[in-house]
């Protein structure tokens, strides 16, 4: 917990000197306010008791992060300010995380033949709006997608991202990796440059927050492209990072092929700004220019591009302080502190505006805390510290409340999911991720590192304990001061290579461990020698892991047949019937079910639940198990008949739900089953029988994913089957749990697929434990395997403390129980899924032929 402190002399506060802060990430004197709001914002990327943090965003599924519990895949559009702002402070495991995420994209990138999503066939070099393993949406995936084009903004923020990435850790092999498939990316885009004009051309939601650009509406009411200004600002800034790759590559040709795209771009820019100075959002072919502010048409102000502009210094000083003046002069643009996308209401878009569409909602006028990071960044390049506390304090009142959502509705001022019992989205994190990014910028070149100090005048004295990443060098800069740089020095050594802006490292001069000093505005060095090594976390030594197990095990929902907790991934087709046992039936029982419906089963059958659907009555079908327990009709079901005897239909837009009852957690042991004939099922598959908060391992999820597959989602794991289940077709599918043995999946009375349960967590963490102090003794202590088990031990001791604080009444828990239990779980769930793929990653080594990777195997096996 963050300490204030009053600097003391001879037991009185010496009048003269300011307040003191000393917490966990930052410390210093002076606007002890901010310097709280900076630690505050350390800390929420590391395990922490109070407020969640980026480890609760880990998934195993790719050994990387995800966009959220409820969104199992990673955008690039929703990424992109957090991810940014972040990279300078992040190291492992958090380094090969996000790379594993990025691989997602440049794994399935566009070449010309690969098939992704809808059957969709991008162009070479086309990126994405998301991604999981095996599945890629290169055009926008909300909308009218069948208009749109493809991700041609997301292309040019993808390659800024990976090529920062590549510019901070500056490992050639990765660069040599990398560089080929970041140019690709940028040949698609420069396919689009207009000769005439140096302008690009995208069609409909190729901008970077899709689906808000609709192109050039032509006479005919159809749609075209348009020459879109953030395409050619976030391009710039990609080309920017890959010119500095060439650069470290030996690539001469090249640096001169892409700094030469590179000035026609900017020779374009003049043509999309203002006499005001700000960039319009697009000009039609035909000379329309849409987004001039207070225009009779299209007069609204677009502030993505506009803020990325300063942000990624694609405009200078005097431009950016124009545009900033611009926003500042629009109160509407941040009625709630955030900076929403556009003011007033876009006139442009080809849906009304209504529904998602309407203003302050979504893509027109709400709020999306990935652009609120480029926002910030570009408050700190102007000195505009207030707003960033504003922004902040403003994302606090969510994040104490456990409400991490996004987008922000209501034009910034209430969450998109407001029915999940918690909202934990990684966008949110790009707000403390610009708050501690914008201090000092960093500046990575093929040279080196510039650092551009933005200090609020207010912190007269600041330490960041956080270590910066410059290659295999580590960081850690401390500022006395206010004002221009007066005086630099590193390691108590004196710095010549600065001026009154900023400071210089080179590679070859910089040590590995940097303790680097700022003074600021003539202000002195102190006399006292400031420790050179770096404050790491330590690692417990050992966890009381009793009871981490129920605190995942169990939740307040009720079991629905056709939808998810939420009331999404609703089931299209006919359901004949539904059972739940509380035990794992045999496969020679589950045949003898399948093949003869009517069967009734064994009394050592464990029958929970048996709903055929063959009437309703007042609203409800019958549990023919027992008298208790109907299953409620929710929306629209009809019972129809069918080739098979009466059935409930549904069509999307209905379910059916059975009470919240103790006898439906099954904790140790289930047995799901269904007779259902599927229509034409979505992407994302449709919900068979649930018990489980979306996007949380809390119960159980019996589904069909993706779209006609088979898959079930429990504690222990999850096992699923490409079942291609036939719309129009009657199928038997059934689900079997037991812990301590396998999760099994049958169609047809057919095992088709199993997995091993996972074990308890206490086993699991102890191993890892072991292998955590065996690497240590190998010194392997900071290899990425290493810190991945650093991380889950660390998460464990945090989820104990946790427990702890709020028994001792040292923390205040959320107003209702189950939003309460939810916050509990989160930190559980993340110790066992951050322990799950290191398992995972673990176990791959097997049949490596990677030194490394064996010798790490060698000491896994002898954890057990």
């Amino acid at each position: 917990m963050i300490r204030l402190l009053l600097l003391m002399s001879a037991g009185a506060v010496a009048a003269s000197e300011p307040a003191s802060f000393d917490g966990e990430y930052f410390a210093g004197r002076g606007d002890v306010e901010y310097l709280e709001l900076l630690d505050i914002s350390g800390r929420m990327f590391a395990p922490d008791v109070e407020f969640q943090n980026l480890p609760m965003l880990y998934t195993p599924a790719w050994n990387g992060f995800v966009e959220g519990p409820t969104w199992g895949a990673w955008w690039i559009q929703n990424s992109y300010g957090p991810t940014y702002c972040a990279l300078p402070f992040w190291d492992e495991p958090y380094t090969t995380f996000i790379q594993n995420s990025h691989d997602l994209w440049f794994n399935q990138m566009g070449d010309g033949q690969r098939k992704g999503a809808r059957d969709w066939v991008a162009p070479d070099g086309c990126l994405c709006d998301a991604a999981s393993p095996g599945w890629i949406y290169y055009k926008q995936g909300d909308g009218r997608v069948d208009i749109h084009d493809w991700g041609m903004e997301f292309t040019a923020a993808g390659v800024v991202m990976q090529a920062e990435l590549l510019l901070i850790g500056r490992e050639k092999a990765a660069i040599a990796k990398y560089l080929p498939l970041l140019e690709r990316c940028a040949n698609f885009i420069e396919s689009r440059r207009d000769p005439k004009n140096n302008l690009f051309l995208a069609g409909p939601a190729g901008n970077l927050l899709a689906p808000s650009y609709a192109g050039y509406k032509k006479p005919d009411g159809t749609y075209d492209k348009a020459y879109l200004a953030g395409l050619s600002i976030t391009y710039i800034a990609g080309l920017d990072r890959l010119i500095e790759l060439q650069k470290m590559a030996g690539h001469a040709d090249k640096v001169a092929l892409y700094s030469e795209r590179r000035e026609l771009a900017r020779q374009g820019l003049p043509a999309l700004t203002t006499e005001e100075g700000y960039f319009v959002k697009y000009i039609d072919p035909d000379g329309t220019k849409h987004g001039v502010y207070g225009a009779e048409k299209h007069g609204y102000f677009e502030a993505v591009c506009n803020h990325d502009a300063i942000c990624f210094r694609v405009t200078d000083e005097a431009h950016s302080m124009k545009i900033y003046d611009k926003i500042a002069a629009i109160p509407g643009l941040r009625p709630y502190d955030l900076i929403i996308t556009n003011y007033p209401a876009l006139d442009d878009m080809y849906e009304k505006q209504e529904s998602i569409w309407k203003f302050g909602h979504w893509v027109n006028g709400g709020h999306w805390s990935t652009c609120e990071a480029r926002m910030i960044m570009a408050y700190y390049r102007l000195g505009k510290y207030e707003d960033a506390r504003r922004s902040m304090k403003k994302m606090l009142d969510y994040a104490r409340r456990f409400r991490m959502d996004n987008p922000l509705i209501d034009f910034g001022n209430d969450v998109y999911q407001p029915h999940v019992p918690i909202n934990c989205v990684y966008d949110n994190w790009g707000v403390p991720a610009a708050m501690i990014r914008g201090l000092f910028e960093y500046l990575y070149t093929a040279d080196g590192l510039r650092i551009v100090p933005h200090i609020p005048p207010g912190i007269t004295e600041l330490h960041q304990r956080m270590p910066i990443r410059f290659g295999d060098k580590r960081l850690l800069l401390s500022t006395y001061g206010s004002g221009a740089v007066t005086a630099v020095r590193i390691n108590g050594r004196a710095w010549s290579s600065f001026d009154e802006k900023s400071l210089t490292l080179r590679d070859a001069d910089t040590p590995v461990s940097a303790r680097i000093e700022i003074a600021l505005g003539g202000a002195q060095f102190p006399d006292r020698a400031l420790s050179q090594s770096f404050a790491e976390r330590s690692t417990p030594e050992s966890v009381d892991l009793s009871g981490l197990a129920d605190e995942i095990r169990g939740n307040f929902l009720p079991v629905r047949i056709g939808a998810s907790s939420t009331g999404g991934n609703a089931f299209v087709g006919e359901f004949r019937r539904a059972r739940i046992h509380n035990k794992a039936l045999t496969a020679a029982k589950i045949a003898s079910l399948a093949a003869d419906e009517a069967a009734a089963p064994s009394v050592d059958a464990g029958l929970v639940g048996d709903w055929t659907f063959d009437q309703l009555d007042a609203g409800s079908v019958a549990n023919r198990a027992a008298g208790d327990l109907p299953a409620r009709v929710v929306g629209e079901v009809q019972i129809v008949d069918t080739n098979r005897g009466k059935a409930a239909q549904m069509a999307g837009k209905g379910f059916l739900e059975i009470a919240d009852d103790r006898r439906l957690t099954l904790d140790d042991a289930f047995t799901l089953e269904a007779v259902i004939c599927p229509g034409e099922l979505p992407d994302g598959g449709t919900r068979i029988l649930d018990k489980c908060t979306v996007g949380a391992a809390d119960g159980w999820t019996f589904d069909t994913f993706p779209r006609n597959g088979l898959r079930l989602i429990t504690p222990s794991g999850v096992v699923s089957h490409d079942a291609q289940l036939k719309a129009g077709e009657w199928a038997h599918v059934a689900a079997t749990f037991q812990s301590g043995g396998e999760l099994t999946l049958y169609l047809n009375g057919d095992r088709i697929a199993s997995a091993p349960a996972q074990p308890r967590p206490t086993a699991q963490l102890q191993r890892i434990r072991k292998f955590h102090d065996a690497l240590h003794a190998a010194g392997m202590d900071r290899c990425y395997e290493a810190r991945h088990a650093a991380l889950v031990l660390d998460c464990a001791a945090t989820v104990v403390q946790r427990r702890q604080m709020l028994a001792e009444g040292k923390l205040k828990p959320l107003p209702e129980p189950p939003r309460q239990l939810a916050a509990d779980r989160s930190y559980a769930e993340t110790v066992l899924k951050l322990g799950q793929g290191l398992q995972n990653v673990l176990n791959a080594y097997e049949q490596s032929d990677d030194a490394h990777k064996r010798r790490v195997f060698e000491l896994w096996t002898t954890a057990e």
